[in-house]
């Protein structure tokens, strides 16, 4: 009888947890398909914008100002696809509660599961992307490694780090709107101030550290260590703070800011839908 008594509230558990996932399924797909209705071009759009920055960029810093780079293609579009999905799943999880406050009132379910949705939905947006970074990598026939399977934990890091900064704004822009102009001027900052266009070498040495704490540009330099080589402009967490601990430092603050983002929003979760 016990064991009867016990697994009952198990399985309310394991079957409101799947109604949760259903329902963060269902708001991410409505979110992706919404995006692109009405558009002629669909979900082609998806890749207009990492493009036109490639473009540009490409011309300036691979074309007028030489950087030196090998395969300079393949390393600046690395970087814009990572940016641009950092950027709007940041930006998408910032307004996410405000915006779609109404299926707080009429849907039983954790106010976390709308900013989770819409990083879901940049997710989705971010594997189309990699269409362009596929395309380059065949025309630069760079044939995949076995070794390329450490961009995974890579990108699951980012996501933690995603995660944490979107709870973090989507809690306090429901308090503060200034939070909005403000993250876009953030976000037009972090296209220049991490290594995006420009190798890692040419900052001075307490600068690179500086960058590197950032997990995002972590991220950045170690994919393109997997994927490039172990080239000069592709300095890492490792040769930048001198030993493989230097690793750790901006993981710890991956995963800082996605337990402060998470206490945050869960703090303000109950109190959400009444300030809306």
């Amino acid at each position: 009888m016990a064991t009867v008594g016990y697994a009952a509230p198990v399985r309310a558990e394991s079957a409101r947890l799947w109604y949760y996932l259903r329902v963060l399924r269902v708001i991410a797909a409505v979110e992706f398909k919404a995006k692109y209705t009405g558009s002629a071009l669909g979900y082609v759009w998806s890749l207009a914008k990492p493009l036109s920055y490639f473009t540009v960029l490409w011309f300036i810093f691979g074309r007028v100002f030489r950087t030196g780079i090998e395969d300079f293609p393949l390393y600046l579009l690395i970087g814009i696809v990572l940016y641009t999905f950092f950027v709007d799943a940041c930006g998408m999880a910032l307004t996410s509660i405000v915006y779609r406050g109404e299926l707080l009132r009429r849907i039983a379910f954790p106010p976390i599961i709308i900013p989770l949705s819409v990083t879901v939905t940049a997710a989705i947006t971010f594997c189309v992307n990699l269409i362009a970074v596929a395309v380059f990598i065949i025309v630069s026939r760079a044939w995949p490694e076995l070794d390329w399977l450490l961009v995974l934990p890579l990108l699951l890091e980012l996501y933690i780090f995603v995660i944490g900064v979107g709870l973090l704004l989507a809690s306090t822009f429901v308090r503060f709107r200034d939070v909005g102009p403000l993250w876009e001027l953030c976000a037009q900052l972090l296209l220049f101030a991490t290594p995006i266009m420009y190798p890692l070498a040419l900052l001075p040495e307490w600068a690179q550290r500086v960058v590197l704490l950032n997990p995002f540009a972590q991220v950045i330099q170690d994919v393109r260590y997997v994927m490039l080589g172990d080239d000069t402009p592709n300095r890492i967490a490792s040769d930048v703070f001198g030993g493989p601990w230097g690793h750790l430092l901006p993981i710890g603050v991956a995963v800082g800011v996605f337990l402060l983002g998470l206490f945050v929003f869960l703090r303000d979760a109950p109190k959400l839908a009444e300030r809306l």
